[in-house]
Order: structure tokens, then C-alpha cells, then sequence
């Protein structure tokens, strides 16, 4: 496995999201002040072939719209609020681009990004593989290819990458894999970097040990999320080995990492 400066590492999930509105500018620069290790973002492709960070496949939760994602153009995309659900004193605050964000990224050379993709090939295979190479064509034009992951639910999607992209990128799945959809023809231990475990059912949402040795096994990092941010579940997953947990309040686990002796 790599070696990092942190036992743990913490990635920003959607920005600084408890606090701020999810996948924007002002709420990924929050993040960067504390600062975290890793920013996590969403991208999708909108209908004039734009990628833009939004987490779901439409803007009705997070915007003062309605409709898909790839079924507006840019210009409609940036017509809509994406800060007033989040607090009134959010209004105005725009969808962003993802050259936008690779922008702002220029200023933090050391920051790690974990990309997920958000435009899946059992909708539209082949809108998901042009997604899929536009964003990964940016982030080599911005040169930080050794900086990123990239991650998806479609396990489909990530054994292209792989396959497309020569194992040029540190991929990102899920475990237990029953919850990639799609289908693929090789064991995704055999070409993922790290994998969240996710999903064990409550009240125990942090899975057996056994699991994250089965996949430290593999050489592959043990990642993962839980929503709450709550500590008795960070100290499950540090006991079982875990390597990144990515949160909604970025700055309490950052806290909560320091007083235990596991960040800088």
C-alpha cells in the first residue's frame, strides 16, 4: 500500500457539506481552510457536454429547478440557486464546472481529489464513457493525474477506465460488490486501489474485521463513509484497520483523529 504522512487520512465528502451547500466552490474552499486531505466531488455531463459537479442525476434537491442533469444545457445549469436550500445566506451560489473547480485546485498543489462519476452505463453506456473520458481528458490537461481517484457504483464503468487508461488511475469501489451494479469480467480486487465498506446494516454499520482484512489482503486500501460522522463508528473502523474516512463535517473528524494521535 502507498504511505501517507496520516494514519488516517480525511476526504471532504461533496465539500465541507454539513455546513455548507454540497458540491460548490464556497463549500470545497471551507474544506481547504481546515485543511483536509482529500476533496470528494460528483460529476455529471449536461446535455451540451459540459461536466458539472452535481451529485444527483437531477437538480430538483439541490437547485430552484427541476429536470436531469443531462437534459439542460450549461446556461440553464448556471440560471439556478444551488446555495438557498442549504441557507438563505447561501442564495445565488452557482453549479460549478468542473474546469471551475480545476481552477480553484491550482492553488493547492498538494490536495488529493477523489472523483466520482455520476453518469452510469445502465442508463447510456455510451453517455457514460463519454462522461467518463471528458472528465478524465480534463484532468489530464490540468496535469494532476497522480493526485486523483476516481470512483463509481458502476463497476462496469471503472473495469473500462482501467482497461482504457492502461491502470493509470487509482480506482475507487465499493465492498460488498453486490452493491457495484453492471457487469465485468475481472475481479475487482485484482485492479481497485481502495474500496468503502459500506452498507452493514444498522445498528452495526461498521463491518467485521474479517472484511477489512480481506481486502487489506489484496493490497487494496479499506475506506469508508458514515453519514452521522459519529465517533463509536470511527472507532470500529479504526480498529479494524480503515485508512480514509470520508465525512460531511470534515472538521470533526479531523478533531477527533488529533486527539487520538492520527493526524497531524
Amino acid at each position: 500500500m502507498d504511505t501517507y504522512k496520516n494514519a488516517v487520512r480525511v476526504a471532504a465528502h461533496r465539500g465541507n457539506s454539513k455546513y455548507y451547500p454540497e458540491n460548490t466552490l464556497i463549500g470545497f474552499q471551507s474544506a481547504l481552510q481546515l485543511p483536509v486531505d482529500q476533496l470528494e466531488i460528483d460529476l455529471h455531463m449536461c446535455k451540451d457536454g459540459h461536466i458539472v459537479m452535481m451529485h444527483d442525476h437531477t437538480v430538483d434537491r439541490t437547485t430552484n429547478g427541476t429536470g436531469r442533469v443531462r437534459d439542460l444545457t450549461l446556461e440553464e445549469l448556471k440560471a439556478l440557486d444551488a446555495g438557498s436550500w442549504k441557507g438563505e445566506q447561501f442564495a445565488g451560489t452557482q453549479i460549478p464546472t468542473f474546469i471551475e473547480f480545476l481552477e480553484m485546485l491550482k492553488d493547492y498543489p498538494e490536495m488529493t481529489v477523489n472523483v466520482e462519476l455520476k453518469d452510469y452505463p445502465r442508463e447510456d453506456p455510451e453517455w457514460a464513457r463519454i462522461s467518463a473520458d471528458k472528465s478524465i481528458a480534463l484532468i489530464e490537461e490540468y496535469g494532476i493525474a497522480d493526485r486523483i481517484w476516481i470512483n463509481c457504483w458502476s463497476g462496469e464503468l471503472l473495469e473500462y477506465i482501467d482497461e482504457k487508461y492502461n491502470h493509470r488511475y487509482r480506482l475507487h469501489g465499493y465492498f460488498p460488490y453486490e452493491l457495484m451494479h453492471g457487469e465485468w469480467s475481472r475481479d475487482p480486487l485484482s485492479y481497485m486501489h481502495c474500496l468503502c465498506l459500506f452498507g452493514h446494516k444498522l445498528p452495526h454499520p461498521v463491518r467485521p474485521k474479517a472484511d477489512f482484512d480481506f481486502v487489506a489482503a489484496a493490497d487494496v486500501e479499506p475506506w469508508c463513509y458514515f453519514p452521522g460522522d459519529e465517533e463509536e463508528y470511527y472507532d470500529g473502523a479504526i480498529a479494524n484497520g480503515v485508512k480514509l474516512l470520508t465525512c460531511n463535517d470534515p472538521k470533526k473528524a479531523l478533531d477527533y483523529l488529533r486527539r487520538r494521535g492520527l493526524h497531524e
